[in-house]
C-alpha cells in the first residue's frame, strides 16, 4: 500500500487532504483511483488508513478508516554527524541512513570538505536531503522522517549532542581502538552520535576536538572505506547490537 507524509494540519477530524508533489504523484504518476486506499502518516507517530474520496488537479481527500499511533520507530536514537561529501554521495548516504532507522543526520563542514555550500546556508542541498530523506521514509516503512534541518561545523554538532550516551568520531589513523573493542566496553545505550569525515577524512585537529567534547576515537579495521561506507557500515553495526535491525 502507498505510504505518504503529510503535514498534521492536512489531517482534520476523519479527513486527510494532500496537496504539492504528493497529490500529483497520486494521480498521474501511481494512478490511484476514488475508492482506492493509502496510508497517510504525520510525522509525529500517527498512521492512518485512508480510503481516498476525491481525486483532483492538485489535490487528493480522503476519509481516515483507520488509525495507530507509535511513539518511535526504532529502539535507538542514532545522530549522524556526516562530513559533506562530493557530488551525489551525500544523496545516498541520507537514503541509505534513514532506511537504517537513524534519527538525525547532521551534514557537517569540516577541514577537508571541497564542495562549496551556496548561501544561505546551503538551503538548497538541505531542502533535497529533506526531500530524499522523506521519500525513503515512505518506501521502508518508517513513521518519522530523520530530521535534516541545518550544516553545523564541528564544534556545533559536539556541543549539541555532548549528552548522547554513546559519542563515536571514526578515525583512518586510529590503530589502537577498532569498534568492536570499544562497544564492548560499553553498556546498554539509548542514544549514540556518530561523525564520518569526507573522502579527505578528519584532520588530527578536528579528532582533537571531537575528543574534548568526550567523543571516542574508533577505527572500523585494516581496510581503507570510503566515506559513504563507513557511515552506513557503522549504522548497521549499531542498529544490529542496540537497535531492531536483525530482528522481527
Amino acid at each position: 500500500m502507498h505510504r505518504f507524509f503529510v503535514n498534521r494540519k492536512s489531517i482534520i477530524a476523519d479527513h486527510v487532504k494532500i496537496t504539492g508533489n504528493d497529490a500529483e504523484q497520486i494521480r498521474k504518476v501511481l494512478r490511484i483511483r476514488e475508492g482506492d486506499e493509502i496510508v497517510v502518516l504525520d510525522g509525529l507517530g500517527w498512521e492512518y488508513k485512508v480510503k481516498l474520496t476525491e481525486i483532483k488537479k492538485g489535490h487528493v481527500t480522503g476519509e481516515i478508516i483507520f488509525k495507530d499511533f507509535k511513539s518511535e520507530d526504532t529502539k535507538i536514537k542514532i545522530v549522524l554527524g556526516q562530513g559533506i561529501p562530493k557530488g551525489e554521495k551525500m544523496d545516498f548516504i541520507v537514503q541509505k541512513a534513514t532506511e537504517l532507522g537513524v534519527s538525525e543526520i547532521i551534514p557537517l563542514k569540516l577541514e577537508r570538505c571541497v564542495v562549496k555550500i551556496p548561501p544561505p546556508g546551503g538551503l538548497e542541498k538541505i531542502k533535497r536531503w529533506q526531500r530524499i530523506a522523506k521519500e525513503s521514509s515512505e518506501q521502508s516503512l518508517r513513521r518519522f522522517i530523520p530530521s535534516i534541518n541545518t550544516i553545523y561545523d564541528l564544534r556545533q554538532f559536539c556541543d549539541k549532542y555532548k549528552d548522547t550516551d554513546l559519542k563515536i568520531i571514526f578515525y583512518e589513523e586510529e590503530e589502537k581502538r577498532g569498534l568492536r573493542n570499544l562497544l564492548n566496553e560499553k553498556g546498554e545505550v539509548k542514544s549514540i552520535s556518530v561523525i564520518v569525515g569526507p573522502e579527505g577524512g578528519l584532520s588530527s585537529e578536528e579528532v582533537e576536538i571531537a575528543n574534548s567534547y568526550g567523543f571516542i576515537t574508533a577505527g572500523l579495521g585494516q581496510r581503507i572505506l570510503r566515506t559513504e561506507t563507513v557511515a552506513l557500515s557503522a549504522i548497521s553495526i549499531l542498529q544490529f547490537l542496540y537497535g531492531d535491525l536483525g530482528g522481527l
